[in-house]
């Protein structure tokens, strides 16, 4: 039996006008714990000094990171095509503790990072699915070839793949 009438219409569509003007905060302070309020941009001189730092001193990186963790996902633009994060520093200087802890805070995992770590099933995923990614180049323009050389015994194998399928070891 269909009990639409005109009382009932009026009677169900008021008792939606709460959840109008309540859904939509409590979404938003759903949001506001997942990701923080919008704050100014950082410092570039601030960024210069957390990637350099991340070159060569891990401690340095993580005391930064400890008293501003905005910094975890920040970006030193060089010029030229030529950014640079935190673990894409770790990466191509060969530092996969540093590299590890900054993907436990969360940051974005690279080919790059991926093939120092010695991560020889993420690699071959990634270039499984994107062929053309043999050849990709970091930070600097440095290529995976260089990367997995500057991960040492732990990326030997990655390494053994890269030269197996043609990966090109760029000089610039």
């Amino acid at each position: 039996m269909n009990n639409t009438n005109r009382r009932n219409f009026i009677l169900a569509s008021l008792s939606c006008v709460p959840g109008i003007f309540i859904a939509p905060g409590l979404i938003q302070n759903r949001q506001t714990d997942i990701f923080p309020a919008v704050k100014t941009a950082l410092d570039t001189e601030l960024i210069k000094q957390f990637v350099g730092a991340a070159h060569k001193d891990p401690a340095k990186v993580m005391l930064m990171l400890e008293e501003n963790p905005d910094l975890l996902n920040s970006v030193n633009n060089l010029g030229g095509w030529d950014w640079e994060d935190a673990i894409g520093a770790a990466g191509h200087v060969g530092i996969p503790e540093l590299a590890t802890y900054l993907l436990d805070k969360g940051a974005r995992p690279t080919i790059c990072v991926a093939v120092m770590l010695g991560k020889t099933d993420i690699v071959k995923a990634y270039i499984t699915a994107y062929p053309q990614m043999k050849d990709a180049v970091g930070p600097h323009k440095i290529s995976l070839i260089r990367h997995a050389k500057a991960g040492g015994e732990d990326a030997k194998e990655v390494l053994e793949y890269l030269e197996s399928i043609g990966a090109k070891e760029y000089n610039y």
